[in-house]
């Protein structure tokens, strides 16, 4: 693993752990100033201010007491100072006293400014369970072809 690539699992791991706190500011850190994020139910903010209002409003209402896991699946290096980070997440939530659990696939647009990883942009999209029985098919689809060649 390089350098950037153990910096850029930091910086996600820094994400979670600043989730499991419920901390919206230290959520926030990880971002740039100008950063763009579109959350699970499309809604947009725009700035490191408005992320962190919209994490610290979630977690003392609809996401309180939830706990997360990231894992990185993938990263790609556009450039040497721009990454697009692909992770999973992992949420439990609870609703209705209910513990509930919810998976997502964020993508992440990093960027290295003054020799530091920030976010810039990162969209989170919930995985339905016809995302799942489509990308099982895209798999099974994959083999079979495969198979054919």
């Amino acid at each position: 693993m390089t350098s950037d690539e153990k910096a850029l699992h930091e910086m996600v791991y820094h994400l979670e752990a600043a989730w499991n706190a419920a901390d919206g500011q230290s959520f926030a850190e990880a971002f740039a100033e100008d950063a763009d994020f579109i959350h699970i139910l499309g809604g947009y903010y725009t700035g490191r201010a408005a992320i962190e209002a919209g994490h610290r409003m979630i977690f003392g209402t609809i996401y309180k007491g939830s706990t997360v896991r990231y894992s990185v699946e993938k990263i790609r290096f556009l450039r040497p100072d721009v990454a697009i980070v692909y992770l999973r997440q992992y949420l439990q939530l609870y609703e209705g006293g209910a513990a509930s659990d919810l998976e997502a696939r964020p993508t992440i647009i990093a960027d290295k400014r003054d020799g530091k990883w920030q976010i810039a942009h990162m969209q989170n999209t919930r995985i339905t369970e016809t995302g799942k029985a489509a990308r099982e098919d895209h798999k099974s689809g994959s083999a079979e072809q495969s198979r054919k060649s």
